[in-house]
């Protein structure tokens, strides 16, 4: 029965790392198709057409559309692997806690009566709340809902967000760098997410989402990426 649990743990990990690195490599090539546009000087917004409606001269019009549907099919197969990663996740920590569960019943018998049990780890605590999430924003994208809370922003939780300025410091020092992110769904699911800030999606800010400090009153908002 061990012996199964170890087999079949080693098989969600792989599975979770197999997605892990199919996550790397889809977003390396959406850096590498925008950084391309970029060099063309269009972006994912810009017109492919002058005044007259021809065909710009100065852009190689064929490429950057190419490049652009290519980044969006790479954007919506991105939402798919992080779904996969999500589920991926939630089957290893389960598989985790079946496994302690199993190796600690009989040590706690044993050891019960010479030492008194160990106190848990503090839990983590939310400590944002999304209120806005844009559609076709790097927060959408990442898979962010409207009133998840946030336990783990990068290296910024309940302890040193610092009003959630910490947050703003991350963000800035991530631009198109992938941000571990935890967050608590509907009260209970504790969601393991994976964020990748960036100017160029079509909006304002590099996530598109608004965030409220959860002890702040309910109108104010002191996270509010425009950058």
């Amino acid at each position: 029965m061990r012996n199964e649990t170890i087999q079949e743990h080693s098989a969600a990990l792989k599975n979770a790392h197999a997605l892990m690195a199919q996550k790397d490599a889809i977003e390396a090539e959406i850096r590498e198709l925008e950084a391309a546009l970029r060099t063309q000087g269009v972006g994912m917004d810009a017109p492919l057409v002058d005044r007259s409606g021809f065909p710009r001269s100065d852009v190689d019009v064929v490429v950057a559309r190419t490049a652009r549907n290519k980044v969006i099919q790479l954007r919506n197969d991105h939402k798919d692997v992080m779904k996969q990663i999500e589920q991926a996740l939630h089957a290893v920590h389960a598989e985790n806690k079946a496994k302690m569960a199993a190796e600690g019943e009989p040590q706690a018998k044993t050891e019960s009566t010479t030492a008194p049990a160990q106190p848990s780890q503090p839990t983590q605590q939310p400590f944002a709340i999304v209120n806005a999430v844009a559609p076709d924003s790097p927060a959408q994208e990442a898979g962010l809902l409207k009133g998840d809370k946030f336990l783990q922003f990068g290296p910024a939780n309940a302890e040193n967000h610092q009003k959630l300025q910490a947050l703003n410091e991350v963000v800035a020092q991530s631009e198109n760098k992938t941000i571990d992110i935890t967050v608590l769904r509907n009260a209970e699911e504790t969601v393991y997410l994976t964020l990748t800030p960036r100017r160029e999606w079509g909006g304002k800010g590099m996530l598109g989402t608004t965030l409220q400090d959860k002890k702040r009153a309910p109108t104010k908002h002191i996270f509010c990426d425009t950058r």
